[in-house]
């Protein structure tokens, strides 16, 4: 059966022509609601149908108004059921459904057949019995069947554009959904492949300072040593989860430096600032390490006497603010550092796969004579 079919036939998106208006949406679909919406459309049309007979100079009376809506309910139940039978019919038997749901079935020969059963129906209940007949008031069966063909058809068409906005917005916001999935994958492969360049470099450095430092200075190198496995704990553990908080990545960034003044001595000097609240806040995993890396690398290493960076987190108009502040050479004037840009590449590629627009990374150059560069990242707080 065709995809389309399959999709209108589906007993869980049942749709009646009152569907049109947008209050009536808000009602589940149920028994009970299409045999109201029905009652309430075909109220709708013996109202028409009075104004139309009262505009042309017919005869409206009480008894008349009561003919006209006893009918009209009579026709429309029928209807209701006859497009319920032919439905439920096209459901069981799937090799029927395409002849059944054409719209010439469901819009033209449905209608007038309806109609005729149902006009029977009020006929009998207004006369008391009287079947009808063509030879007898088949003027008035030809003007309800065109007007509830009319009704039909525009209701048709206005059922079948909800539906279609309806589908296309489905298959716009799965769209979305797949290609935000798609980069939430490509953000995580990223960083497992700058894991992969980053941790073995770094851990080959420490091992071979924790060597000199063994003879010589063994508390250092001890302490070397246990700073070393904290960082290899937290940046395992932050590798097997998705979701980790400020407080994660603050025990990374700490263990790191510490690693760094060992091995620099007085030229580095760290702090961490971010109170209780702040450090319990989601936070991607090895969004930060990456920066304070650079800032490292790029602004510290490379200027004779060292200087200090500065990491702090604090919640500032409605969006986590967190500073990367170091007092280095500056950004992108040391040009024997061998960086190629990849790292901040790659933190704007993963904020943008993780938080769309809501998220930005700054930097700004610090001018004499306080040189260094000052990184900001700013994500709102409900992301």
């Amino acid at each position: 059966m065709d995809a389309k079919l399959v999709a209108r036939l589906n007993p869980g998106t049942d749709y009646h022509p009152m569907q049109v208006i947008p209050i009536f949406r808000r009602w589940r679909p149920s028994m009970l609601r299409n045999l109201v919406l029905t009652g309430i459309l075909c109220a709708v049309i013996a109202a028409i149908i009075s104004i139309t007979i009262a505009a042309f100079g017919g005869s409206l009376t009480w008894l008349r108004i009561y003919q006209i809506t006893t009918v009209t309910l009579a026709i429309g139940y029928t209807q209701h059921y006859v497009y319920k039978f032919f439905i439920s019919l096209a459901r069981r038997r799937p090799g029927w459904a395409r002849w059944i749901m054409n719209p010439v079935i469901l819009g033209l020969v449905l209608p007038v057949g309806g109609i005729y059963i149902g006009y029977s129906i009020g006929l009998a209940i207004v006369t008391r019995g009287t079947v009808f007949r063509f030879n007898e008031g088949w003027r008035e069966f030809v003007f309800a069947s065109c007007i509830a063909v009319a009704i039909g058809w525009a209701l048709w068409e206005s059922v079948e554009a909800a539906r279609k906005r309806e589908v296309e917005a489905r298959e716009r916001a799965e769209l979305e959904a797949s290609v935000a999935r798609a980069d939430r994958e490509r953000a995580t492969a990223e960083l497992k492949t700058l894991r992969a360049q980053v941790e073995p470099h770094f851990l080959y450095n420490t091992l071979s300072n924790v060597v000199s430092l063994i003879e010589r200075e063994p508390k250092t190198a001890k302490h070397m040593t246990e700073r070393l496995i904290g960082y290899l704990r937290h940046t395992l553990d932050a590798s097997r989860r998705e979701h980790a908080t400020v407080g994660d990545e603050f025990e990374i960034i700490a263990d790191y430096l510490e690693i760094l003044r060992i091995r620099m001595g007085e030229r580095l000097w760290y702090s961490l600032e971010a109170s209780d609240a702040v450090r319990a806040m989601p936070l991607s995993p090895m969004l930060l390490q990456p920066l304070v890396e650079n800032a490292i690398k790029h602004g510290l290493e490379p200027k004779i006497e060292g200087g200090n960076v500065t990491v702090s987190a604090r919640v500032e108009d409605g969006a986590l603010r967190i500073e990367i502040a170091d007092t280095g050479l500056g950004f992108g004037v040391a040009t024997d550092t061998g960086g190629s840009g990849s790292g901040l590449a790659n933190v704007r590629a993963r904020l943008k796969a993780l938080y769309g627009d809501t998220a930005k990374l700054t930097i700004d150059q610090l001018a004499e004579p306080a040189t260094g560069t000052k990184i900001n990242l700013f994500i709102p707080v409900q992301a």
